[in-house]
């Protein structure tokens, strides 16, 4: 009887010795998810953050309003943002201007603009990583914000 219980305790330990990589890598896959929504959703939040600031500030320099979107990206790295702000001049979006968007554009009243925020992602675990990123490893997240402010 008792070379019985030595045998089972040593099948539970092989089990157990199976069973913890397994369980492992899919605690590593599920941060790895976590930190990419949560990349996906501080974009998200840094794109309309942007729209805010330009709604309200239309004469601001392009230069603000990225600053303006990058403290609002915190626990990303800022300097790997990419922050484009165009305004809409009737016929399609135009880059924003260095002095913000002309008094002289074709809609006086209301002028839609566009904050399109992008993030280059790449996840930890190489599983994760072929699954979301492809072959590079790495997804582009990108938001964009479109907002009317008056002028």
């Amino acid at each position: 009887m008792n070379a019985f219980r030595r045998s089972e305790r040593a099948v539970s330990t092989v089990e157990f010795a199976l069973v913890v990589p397994l369980l492992f890598v899919l605690l590593v896959g599920i941060l790895d998810i976590a930190r990419g929504v949560s990349a996906y959703v501080v974009v998200s939040n840094a794109s309309r953050e942007g729209a805010q600031y330009a709604m309200l500030r239309p004469t601001a320099a392009p230069s603000a309003i990225a600053s303006n979107v990058r403290a609002r990206s915190a626990p990303l790295d800022a300097t790997q943002l990419t922050v484009t702000a165009s305004y809409y001049d009737g016929a399609t979006f135009r880059p924003w201007p260095s002095a913000g968007i002309p008094a002289s554009s074709p809609q006086p009243s209301s002028v839609p603009i566009r904050i399109e925020v992008t993030y280059p992602w790449s996840a930890v675990s190489f599983l994760i990583g072929q699954f979301i990123g492809g072959a590079t490893g790495t997804t582009m997240f990108t938001s964009n914000s479109i907002v009317d402010t008056r002028r």
